[in-house]
């Protein structure tokens, strides 16, 4: 079967994915993803997350605390992900105490999505 040329051939991607706080880095990652490298498209949720090993120490029959986090998952290009991915580590503030965690894997493929022309910005 031959692949139709109307479609853009696949290029090798990657998968960012962030677990920060619910306290707006977030916002400022996605801003600056946009601002600095174009990037527009991104998926963020909220999440049920549970940090660090002392939480284990919860008495046994106890849930131990939970807290809200904002998942924010970025496609990128495999030729870009490394430095896309310490571009993240810094605009979400990951250093910083409880900041989050951050971790990259490989696609087996993604399919480009571009915007038609004349498209207004939110």
């Amino acid at each position: 079967m031959q692949e139709s040329s109307k479609f853009a051939p696949r290029e090798a991607s990657k998968l960012i994915t962030c677990v920060l706080p619910d306290d707006g880095s977030h916002k400022a990652l996605l801003e600056a993803l946009r601002q600095e490298r174009k990037i527009i498209k991104a998926e963020v949720v909220s999440s049920l997350a549970m940090g660090e090993l002392t939480d284990a120490n919860a008495k046994p029959g106890t849930v131990p605390e939970t807290y809200l986090a904002r998942t924010v998952r970025v496609v990128v290009p495999a030729t870009e992900a490394d430095a896309l991915f310490e571009l993240i580590c810094e605009k979400a503030l990951i250093s910083r105490d409880g900041g989050g965690v951050v971790f990259q894997n490989a696609l087996v493929t993604s399919t480009p999505f571009n915007l038609p022309e004349g498209v207004a910005e939110e």
